[in-house]
């Protein structure tokens, strides 16, 4: 073997090498991306889609929205948070409003939510011709129906949609306990025209 086919040799060998390492670096690197995405999701960020009409006009039925899984760790779940949990029932995750905290006394009255004796003022309610769709009770004759006024109990949450003529909520299956939240919708990434945050 003369020298230059030797050294050519060892070229080849060494771009061989450089070729593997390469492509170990980009799996390697593909492992870890994948590990951080699923990390985030499990305990800081998660997209959710929405699969029905219960809480329009605030979301429409394929928005897709991201969901702060963290921030509840450190403060308490406010009245007014959309919130995404596990229903009492078994199904699928849920996306609701929080409208009473523990505690709270709700009631209705002329179309309207009553809490604590006070009228709550409900500017996200659907619209139809510029009227605020009237919440009504549920006839299951159930406590959380809100055929009368209800209590929630301590270390759960009374939750509606904002479609409250179409929306199965807390009047139909009643408080959700906090350990069932997984936490509060933030903002709207998908549709293009309709990204912004939610409230």
């Amino acid at each position: 073997m003369n020298t230059t086919q030797g050294a050519e040799e060892g070229q080849g060998s060494k771009k061989k090498g450089s070729a593997g390492r390469t492509l170990l670096e980009y799996v390697v690197l593909a492992i870890v991306a994948v590990a951080v995405a699923l990390l985030i999701q499990a305990f800081l960020v998660k997209p959710y889609r929405i699969p029905s009409e219960s809480m329009e006009n605030t979301l429409l039925i394929g928005d897709r929205v991201l969901v702060d899984r963290i921030s509840w760790r450190f403060s308490d779940p406010q009245r007014t948070n959309i919130v995404v949990f596990h229903p009492p029932f078994s199904g699928p995750v849920l996306i609701k409003r929080i409208i009473g905290l523990p505690g709270d006394e709700i009631a209705l009255k002329d179309g309207a939510v009553y809490v604590n004796g006070q009228a709550l003022d409900e500017p996200y309610v659907r619209r139809i011709d510029g009227k605020a769709v009237p919440t009504e009770p549920f006839d299951n004759g159930l406590p959380w129906s809100l055929q009368k006024a209800y209590k929630v109990p301590a270390d759960s949450y009374f939750v509606m949609g904002d479609n409250r003529i179409d929306s199965g909520d807390s009047r139909e299956f009643g408080p959700v306990p906090r350990s069932q939240l997984v936490g509060d919708a933030f903002a709207r990434y998908w549709p293009p025209a309709r990204i912004g945050g939610v409230d």
